[in-house]
């Protein structure tokens, strides 16, 4: 079971990289993480955690998350995994250098004995969580492309 979304960003790929890599911004933009924090000393590397703050919907009330990255390749990909009610989410940022824009991908996959009860219930609504996240980034890194661009 997977959720799939990309999107094209008209910025540079370490602009797109460094936005991303900014956790403690990420509510500010995505549109479904009301919270995040670092419980990691080392940021960003294989082993590292963090909490996050999913919004709720329907009968699933807010909820925290705790991903570990389990791959890191700058620029490239970001891998988190994380197991949650007997369900692991494997969730991976793919960036894609374009000429001067970055190609985002965001995908998750679900596995586990509840996958399949659950996976069906949250498709709809984390398609649309995965689509704000990338369009809240998009914007973040386009407006501040702009405003370096013309201020040179």
């Amino acid at each position: 079971m997977m959720i799939k979304k990309e999107i094209m960003i008209n910025a540079n790929i370490k602009k797109v990289w460094n936005i991303f890599c900014q956790l403690e911004n990420w509510p500010k933009w995505s549109g479904y993480i009301t919270k995040t924090k670092w419980l990691s000393k080392q940021k960003w590397k294989v082993g590292s955690r963090f909490t996050q703050t999913i919004k709720g919907f329907g009968l699933f009330k807010d909820f925290k998350s705790i991903p570990k990255i389990v791959e890191i390749k700058p620029y490239k990909i970001i891998t988190c995994a994380g197991t949650r009610k007997l369900i692991k989410g494997t969730h991976r940022f793919k960036f894609q250098k374009i000429g001067n824009k970055t190609k985002v991908v965001n995908i998750e996959y679900f596995t586990g004995p509840l996958a399949p009860i659950v996976f069906p219930l949250i498709k709809n609504k984390f398609e649309f969580y995965f689509e704000q996240f990338l369009n809240g980034l998009k914007k973040d890194a386009e407006k501040i492309y702009k405003q370096r661009k013309f201020s040179s």
